[in-house]
């Protein structure tokens, strides 16, 4: 498959609006950690995509049939016009399945972390660890069968619903070890909302003291004044 998408790649990537910069994260985020999706998650997408084509090539077939029986030559001529059309559609379905691999990038900084995809336009999201609400390690039938998982990671003002769009949710998929990155985001969580914690820490128990010390200074001069009229 591989080497027949190299093939194709050329006729096919000046339909694409490719981007292939390397992406990098927000100025001020060290990187902590690059990951791609599996070869595994590229297997499964070909699948996917040919399975999408299926039933569409055997009406097509059909359809084809009926063409050559009713119209003989001109039947033939138009039966290989349409295969060569359909077939052109699958390989470009297939090679922009191949490039959405290649340009996808997930990188874990230390302040945040940042989702680069697309084949047809390139999607960046970044999310902040401050707004960070809940990671869930997700693996369906399919995903066991072939030995992946996926990792989404929602924030504030997140919909959650089944095939919305929205820059408060990410989802990095084809993951051979979700479980260990999880731990690893949770782990940079906890450090930036640790070290954000301590900053402030002072400013809640500095005035209720200084309040201590101005009663206790007005007790003991009140104390003096009564022991003056004594």
């Amino acid at each position: 498959m591989d080497t027949l998408l190299k093939l194709l790649k050329p006729v096919f990537l000046p339909l694409l609006k490719v981007d292939f910069t390397p992406p990098h994260l927000p100025e001020g985020s060290s990187l902590v950690r690059e990951l791609k999706p599996s070869d595994k998650w590229l297997g499964y997408r070909y699948l996917q995509t040919m399975f999408g084509f299926l039933n569409q090539f055997i009406g097509f077939g059909i359809a084809v049939i009926a063409l050559m029986a009713k119209l003989k030559g001109w039947g033939v001529a138009l039966a290989l016009l349409l295969f060569a059309v359909e077939f052109f559609v699958i390989g470009l379905a297939l090679v922009t399945t191949r490039v959405d691999f290649e340009v996808r990038h997930y990188l874990v900084g230390d302040r945040s972390l940042r989702v680069v995809q697309g084949a047809w336009t390139r999607e960046e999201v970044t999310l902040s660890y401050a707004n960070v609400q809940n990671l869930e390690v997700t693996q369906g039938p399919l995903e066991r069968l072939f030995g992946f998982k996926s990792l989404t990671i929602s924030t504030a003002g997140a919909d959650t619903t089944p095939g919305a769009q929205n820059s408060h949710l990410v989802t990095l998929v084809g993951l051979d070890d979700a479980d260990a990155l999880r731990g690893l985001i949770l782990n940079m969580l906890k450090q930036h909302r640790d070290s954000g914690l301590g900053e402030p820490a002072t400013t809640p128990t500095t005035a209720p003291t200084q309040r201590l010390l101005e009663i206790k200074e007005a007790a003991l001069s009140l104390r003096e004044a009564a022991m003056r009229f004594r």
